[in-house]
């Protein structure tokens, strides 16, 4: 909209630039009749009061010899008055027709550009308009998140106990549920880890030092199998399902020193951190319902 109204601005400008020398023409077409008829006039009453006061009003002799050149000069500007009037009529009546089209075009291109402007300005308000109530909605939705903030923290988290993870409450018609939530995130002591994974590879290597042997005993193979899935190159311990069950398994001390070791190293170096509390709406439209997850911001 922006381009169409400065090219029609520019088109604007240009005509009325081109009206400008046909005005010029014009006035100076009127000003040389005025001049030429000024002169015709006088040559005109000159001649009469030659005529009346008995002078000559004749210029040349019976042989076509000029005899008075003041007369002759006066002849020749009444005489040819006539044409030079005609001439520069017209030549005032065409620059004036030219004015009154380019005056029209003038006329139509301002009212297009009129309506550009107005079409301009209402796409402008409507565009305020829509940007004020975005901004309008989005502060309603700030304001009622920050209340939402402020209510989570004074009346439903408390309802999580301190180690919890996850408590939910439902109403009265068991047709609304809230699930209390937690994020955490395991902060581990990568000196312990480095400890514990030695006394895995050192349990690896006294069980299979060729690693070409498969072990026979059922509860070594599946300690195996788990425990290449703890151990991750680099990373040296994946904190996850795999560790959790690693920690929870009763070893015999004899017969795995080195796990039992890595499993009291491992415990000591795992951190839970408690990382924020969130929640999670649940409803359904009678109680033997499924319970389908609520719209949530």
């Amino acid at each position: 909209m922006n381009e169409d109204i400065k090219t029609n601005e520019r088109i604007l400008k240009r005509i009325q630039n081109e009206l400008a020398p046909l005005k010029k023409e014009a006035a100076e077409a009127c000003k040389l009749w005025a001049s030429g008829n000024n002169k015709f006039l006088i040559a005109d009453e000159k001649l009469q009061h030659r005529q009346e006061n008995g002078l000559t009003t004749d210029y040349k002799d019976k042989n076509g010899v000029v005899i008075n050149k003041t007369v002759e000069k006066l002849w020749l500007v009444k005489k040819g008055w006539k044409q030079e009037s005609i001439e520069l009529t017209q030549r005032r009546d065409v620059a004036r027709e030219a004015m009154r089209k380019k005056e029209e075009e003038i006329r139509t291109q301002e009212k297009l550009l009129s309506e550009l402007l107005h079409t301009h300005k209402i796409q402008l308000e409507q565009t305020d308009t829509m940007v004020d109530k975005v901004f309008m909605l989005n502060d309603g939705v700030v304001a009622s998140l920050e209340n939402m903030d402020k209510y989570l923290a004074s009346d439903v988290f408390p309802h999580l106990h301190e180690k919890a993870t996850q408590k939910m409450i439902e109403n009265s018609t068991f047709t609304k549920k809230v699930v209390i939530m937690t994020n955490s995130i395991n902060i581990m002591d990568v000196a312990k880890v480095e400890e514990a994974k030695r006394e895995i590879d050192a349990f690896f290597t006294r069980i299979n030092p060729t690693k070409e042997v498969t072990p026979e005993d059922d509860t070594i193979s599946m300690l195996a199998d788990l425990l290449k899935e703890l151990l991750v190159v680099k990373i040296k311990v994946k904190a996850g399902p795999n560790l959790s069950k690693f920690l929870g398994m009763e070893l015999n001390e004899e017969k795995f020193p080195e796990l039992r070791k890595a499993q009291r190293l491992l415990a000591s170096a795992t951190n839970y951190v408690r990382s924020g509390k969130y929640v999670r709406l649940y409803i359904r439209e009678h109680k033997d319902d499924v319970w389908q997850a609520a719209r949530q911001s």
